[in-house]
């Protein structure tokens, strides 16, 4: 039985060493096909100013008859239409996957369709995504073309001219709905522009053919450019601005294209006219593209589950514009990459980019090159956005549905800046090609510069770390420190913010709120407990007192009903009975405008209840007074018998 399992295993491995040659050699032969291609391309972009053809007014141009040329492009379509055939064979199960993902789309923008008028109406941000689902089967299929590029890659020319003709339809059905009126001749011009480029791809194996196609697209195209450059209104719009800068710069691009394919130059003029156009054509294409894609998530934001969301209820248009310049960034970087690849010139342009980044500079032991420097500083910045963007979508969403306390949520926040920023600074200097051996014997001997230099300030920063572990104070908090009274706006590393009450600023250090002492009025809770010292003329009723100045208390809206308002007698005084009223507030922020205001309603119940506040009293003894005085001091009349002077 061993045996035989061995003779199996020993037949499968040769199977598999069989099937790993056969890998090998193909893997070999596209190698040198792609050599081939790149050494073929290299080879046609440096002889590009060199003329491959004789001049437009050759007599040998004139050879060649009709007849042969419409034999070779007979012979050329029909081997191409092969080709065409054959590839749509293959890829049926393909096609059909498109169908249902177009159909999908299609009924999903058709139901958005009938839900936007509402959302516009409501929503004023909402116009402009709204004019992509003006017409939702062209939407719909723009969005399908774009999945064919990774599905059929390798789809013959004639295949990728139909489909790219073919998306020329809805992609200016959708641009109508997005650009002004007065750029639709540059929008239908473009168009058969494309499809003479198109037809001239096809007909490729007929050099003299395309040529002549070529020379009257390229005429065609200046007696355009030059009419749209002398028709028109005024300039005014910054669409205007830009198309006419546009047109000139295409106009001078034209004429160029013109004149070295009339001198002989066809495959310099072919490199610039395709080029040139498919790099206007992916603007189009990605341009609508990402005006869909924007708009789709605009109403996704709207409605569906994340509108649901606290950042997307409060931060809506700040998402959408973010997003926005996002879908467009984006979109501006795969149009950079494709008209790269149009004009061959990604290979190079990437291969000069990377010995430009990886070239080294050295500067004793230590090596630095300006892509670890740019990977550095980009890590450094990406971990501060990373930061932002989680603390934002915490204390905007998470915090509140989780009810964090306000202390809690900004120490928890700050401790998570605290760490992304640790981490990413380590994973820059690992970027940066710093030895981290090296770096743990620096930061050794910077940690001891820092115990004795720093001390001051690493006392701060733990006092911080304390502060925002323990809690004995929150932002939000309303602390005094000193004679100094205030709200804590920010915890920072070094110090921290105290808003007083005349709207300035305190700078506390960190280490002071922990050793020193500070009266938190906030910590546990919002209440305030107001008093109000009250003294009335001797002979009034203590318990009438009482009774009026704790239901004035309680008559105040902001007086907290637990603990209840509450009057105490506190002591016989020289001129007055004193009382003390004292009541509770639950909003801290109004405690001074609650007491005067239970001040006035205290003076206008005394003065009501006939209850008076006494001044002062005092009897005044004189020992010796001269005559005069004595005399100009005596009444005209009898005194009062209980007058005393």
């Amino acid at each position: 039985a061993i045996a035989r399992a061995e003779a199996s295993l020993q037949t499968r491995r040769a199977g598999i060493l069989s099937e790993q040659s056969r890998v090998a050699d193909q893997s070999e032969r596209v190698a040198r096909a792609l050599q081939t291609i790149r050494a073929a391309q290299h080879a046609a972009v440096s002889q590009l100013f060199s003329p491959d053809s004789p001049p437009l007014w050759h007599p040998e141009l004139r050879t060649g008859s009709a007849q042969a040329l419409v034999e070779s492009g007979q012979a050329s379509f029909g081997t191409q239409f092969l080709q065409v055939r054959d590839f749509a064979a293959r890829m049926g199960p393909r096609f059909l996957a498109l169908g249902l993902v177009f159909a999908g789309l299609a009924a999903l923008l058709f139901w958005l369709r009938r839900r936007a008028a509402k959302w516009t109406g409501e929503d004023p941000l909402l116009e402009r995504a709204n004019r992509v689902l003006r017409a939702p089967g062209a939407t719909a299929a723009v969005l399908t073309l774009l999945l064919c590029q990774p599905l059929f890659s390798q789809a013959p020319r004639l295949f990728w001219a139909c489909l790219a003709t073919l998306a020329l339809v809805p992609v200016v059905v959708v641009l109508r709905h997005l650009i002004d009126q007065h750029l639709y001749p540059i929008l239908n011009a473009m168009v058969v522009f494309y499809v003479l480029a198109r037809v001239r791809a096809v007909l490729a194996s007929l050099p003299l053919v395309s040529r002549l196609l070529l020379l009257l697209e390229m005429a065609g195209g200046i007696i355009f450019l030059i009419w749209f450059l002398r028709s028109g209104p005024p300039v005014r719009s910054l669409s205007h601005k830009v198309a006419r800068a546009g047109a000139r710069l295409a106009l001078v691009l034209f004429v160029v294209i013109f004149v070295a394919c009339a001198l002989g130059y066809f495959r310099l003029a072919n490199y610039l006219a395709a080029g040139s156009l498919a790099a206007a054509y992916l603007a189009i294409v990605l341009y609508a593209a990402a005006v869909i894609v924007n708009g789709l998530i605009s109403f996704a934001l709207k409605a569906g589950p994340a509108s649901d969301l606290g950042v997307v209820r409060f931060h809506r248009p700040l998402i959408q514009r973010r997003t926005a310049r996002l879908v467009f960034f984006a979109a501006t970087i795969a149009w950079l990459l494709l008209v790269l690849e149009t004009f061959s010139l990604r290979l190079p342009v990437f291969d000069w980019l990377e010995s430009a980044l990886t070239a080294e500079t050295n500067f004793r032991s230590l090596h630095i090159s300006l892509g670890a420097v740019l990977a550095f500083g980009f890590t450094l910045w990406l971990a501060a956005r990373l930061s932002r963007f989680i603390r934002f979508v915490l204390e905007e969403d998470i915090y509140a549905r989780l009810q964090v306390a306000p202390g809690a949520s900004y120490a928890a926040s700050t401790l998570m800046h605290y760490v992304i920023l640790l981490v990413a600074f380590f994973v820059a200097i690992a970027a940066l090609g710093v030895d981290m051996t090296k770096f743990t014997v620096l930061a050794g001997a910077l940690g001891v510069g820092i115990g004795f230099g720093l001390q001051n300030i690493i006392n701060n920063f733990v006092s911080g770390l304390i502060l925002l572990f323990e809690r004995p104070v929150n932002v939000g908090d309303v602390v005094q420190v000193g004679d100094m009274t205030g709200m804590i706006q920010r915890i920072g590393i070094r110090a921290s913010i105290i808003r007083v009450a005349n709207s300035s600023e305190l700078i506390v250090p960190n280490s002071l709120l922990i050793s020193e002492k500070v009266t938190n009025w906030t910590l546990s809770n919002r209440q305030r407990r107001i008093e109000l010292a009250v003294g009335v003329a001797y002979g009034t009723d203590p318990k009438r007192v009482i009774g009026l100045l704790t239901s004035v208390a309680a008559a105040h809206p902001l007086a907290a009903k637990q603990p209840a308002p509450q009057t105490l007698m506190t002591e016989f005084g020289a001129d007055s009975l004193n009382f003390d009223v004292r009541l509770w507030t639950d909003d801290y922020d109004q405690w001074l405008q609650i007491k005067s205001d239970v001040a006035v309603a205290i003076s206008d119940a005394l003065r009501a209840a006939g209850i008076g506040i006494p001044y002062p009293q005092r009897d005044l003894h004189l020992r010796s007074i001269d005559a005069d005085v004595a005399e100009a001091l005596r009444p005209s009349a009898p005194a009062d018998p209980g007058q005393n002077v």
